[in-house]
């Protein structure tokens, strides 16, 4: 059964235009039974009772996660940026920031509100899809000392000549962290050594160099889930 974004008050709920289009397209009518989610970590079952919106039947329990994983993620081209935004939303991201790293080529800040509007369709359509109820929050871009400078969590940070210590070595229990990714060109020794003046850890997801998105995708699964 699909599951819908919906503003909720008290019993009742409505629907966007679009999400009352998508229900709509689905074939769904008055009298019928949804699932849907305010985008905040709840979930309902729900009966239609007009073609945008209706009566809350019963709360549905949503599978918490371990922790909360924020994802700093240098610039990469537009196709992988959105791969990334919904594999890692699958995964268990529940905050994304892209960051500018030396060997970043993407200008994030041109264009930057078309940008963010188009990443949070992205995520939205991710959530809805695996019935994720929280939607991932996604912040301005930061340059990587900034992203650094503005940690309040444990931190690892993934880096490809790193061989001894493994991700899953690392993983905090019952604390919230934040995962740097690097771009397709890799971290420049400077920054790692930056990030380690600030506690950050390097760690290796193996013997493989992955794609910027694929490292990040088994990153923040492994963070999410072990």
């Amino acid at each position: 059964m699909p599951q819908y974004l919906a503003q909720i008050n008290d019993q009742n709920f409505t629907l966007s235009k679009e999400e009352a289009h998508h229900l709509k397209v689905a074939r769904y009518s008055a009298g019928q039974e949804i699932k849907i989610f305010d985008g905040c970590g709840k979930k309902y079952l729900a009966r239609l009772t007009s073609a945008q919106g209706g009566e809350i039947v019963k709360p549905l329990q949503s599978r918490p996660l371990k922790r909360n994983i924020t994802l700093y993620f240098s610039a990469i081209s537009r196709p992988a940026t959105e791969e990334l935004l919904d594999l890692c939303t699958q995964a268990g991201a529940s905050t994304f920031c892209p960051v500018f790293s030396k060997f970043c080529d993407a200008n994030l800040l041109k264009k930057w509100e078309t940008k963010q509007e188009r990443w949070g369709q992205i995520v939205l359509a991710s959530a809805k899809q695996c019935e994720i109820a929280k939607i991932p929050q996604i912040l301005p871009p930061l340059n990587f000392e900034d992203a650094l400078k503005n940690l309040k969590t444990p931190a690892l940070i993934c880096y490809e000549e790193e061989q001894k210590t493994p991700i899953t070595a690392q993983i905090p229990v019952g604390k919230d962290i934040a995962l740097f990714i690097g771009p397709e060109g890799g971290y420049a020794e400077e920054e790692i050594a930056l990030a380690k003046n600030c506690s950050v850890k390097p760690v290796t997801l193996g013997a493989n160099i992955l794609r910027a998105q694929t490292a990040a995708t088994c990153a923040v699964w492994a963070l999410a889930n072990l």
